[in-house]
């Protein structure tokens, strides 16, 4: 929703030996070509970056108000059986996950924070949602709702489908799942239905970008805009996680501190 236009900056992320060089070219006049690219990269990653920090101070405010209006009353510990049990530790979890997103949502400002960490907090505050209307349902003995199982490729999207979901909602879904290299490449990781169509279509999908700066590339080169996933995960905390929404223990690292794992600049 927000990412339609980043694959225009990935095509001016490449080195200039790399984008077209003209034979002839002078250095004055690569040099311009490649400050000009820096400079495309960067101002559409702040516009990207600033558009994301609205949807996560939206979604999290959104999370605090359900939060004081659905605010859940437990019977004590030491009374409680195995349906109060598991509503309070549901409840717990979503208090942890809340205050967590709302401290990747505080260092929106920090020069630091890139679309990922930002995509976190929209993550975190969804998914606090996600378990306190299960602790609710636990506590009145209703069975709660698995949680979302969300697009690898963009966390931001909607819900991954079934590997044999069929490409458009309301057709059939397929008997038998199909072998090709495509439908292999579109099963291999959890995809929302937009994706998962231009996968098979040999298409890329919209995915979440990230920015590699000019330090943490070849022969410093960059900045690069690249997808998420795609960053080593020494440097980013989300890269295999799809910004936490695949490890419950998120929360907890986040309020550690130690999701900030920074690329050198």
């Amino acid at each position: 929703m927000v990412f339609r236009r980043w694959w225009f900056v990935r095509l001016l992320s490449f080195p200039p030996e790399q984008a077209g060089r003209r034979p002839g070219r002078g250095r004055a006049e690569r040099q311009r070509a490649e400050r000009e690219r820096r400079e495309l990269v960067l101002g559409e990653w702040e516009v990207l970056r600033e558009r994301l920090a609205r949807i996560a101070a939206q979604r999290v405010t959104a999370a605090g108000e359900l939060f004081r209006a659905a605010e859940l009353r437990l019977p004590a510990e030491e009374s409680s059986g195995a349906a109060q049990s598991a509503a309070r530790a549901a409840y717990l979890w979503a208090l942890e996950t809340f205050e967590a997103a709302g401290r990747l949502l505080e260092q929106a400002e920090d020069p630091h924070t890139d679309l990922p960490d930002l995509a976190a907090a929209v993550v975190l505050a969804e998914q606090a949602v996600e378990r306190l209307a299960a602790a609710h349902a636990l506590l009145a003995g209703r069975r709660a709702e698995p949680p979302a199982v969300r697009c690898f490729y963009n966390p931001l999207h909607g819900p991954a489908v079934p590997a044999a979901a069929p490409d458009r909602p309301g057709r059939k879904q397929r008997q038998r799942p199909t072998h090709g290299a495509r439908e292999a490449a579109a099963d291999r990781r959890p995809a929302c239905r937009s994706c998962r169509r231009a996968i098979l279509a040999g298409q890329d999908p919209d995915v979440l970008p990230a920015l590699l700066p000019a330090g943490a590339a070849d022969r410093g080169s960059g900045p690069f805009l690249v997808p998420y996933y795609a960053v080593p995960q020494q440097w980013s905390a989300w890269a295999a996680t799809a910004c936490g929404a695949y490890d419950p223990d998120t929360p907890a690292l986040v309020l550690r501190g130690d999701h900030h794992r920074r690329p050198p600049r």
